[in-house]
């Protein structure tokens, strides 16, 4: 089969993956499927989630977190990434813009990871910031 034969396939195969998905129950997954997310990018977002939940509650941001060659790809400041101190709406937005690549509404990306409970706490501490950068 040639090349554009499959990302014809390909492209009709993610169309009715589309209609088999439940949006309500997985609106994050459809959130990657609009956007056209690679996997390297989900999970080095998803990773970093995982850093700012430790980072929101105090504690302390276990090895595995840390030295990950997920990160390298992307160019990423670890030392911020790994600081003390909870993490602000504006490292959330450069994290966002350094790993995929495109403009879209966070608050749209927040729910959705939200609804899917996907650090929901994470999400919570984002939308309240969101909320009092619009006031």
């Amino acid at each position: 089969m040639d090349v554009v034969k499959e990302v014809k396939l390909l492209k009709y195969q993610m169309s009715l993956m589309k209609h088999m998905i439940n949006a309500e129950e997985h609106p994050f997954f459809m959130f990657t499927i609009d956007h056209e997310f690679e996997e390297n990018q989900v999970n080095a977002f998803l990773k970093i989630l995982g850093v700012f939940s430790y980072r929101i509650k105090g504690g302390e941001i276990f090895e595995c977190y840390q030295n990950d060659q997920l990160f390298s790809q992307f160019n990423l400041s670890l030392d911020k990434l790994y600081a003390s101190e909870p993490p602000t709406l504006e490292e959330l937005k450069m994290y966002v813009t350094k790993i995929f690549y495109q403009e879209f509404e966070l608050e749209y990306l927040l729910c959705s990871l939200k609804k899917q409970f996907i650090q929901t706490e994470v999400c919570d501490f984002f939308l309240k910031g969101l909320k009092t950068d619009l006031k």
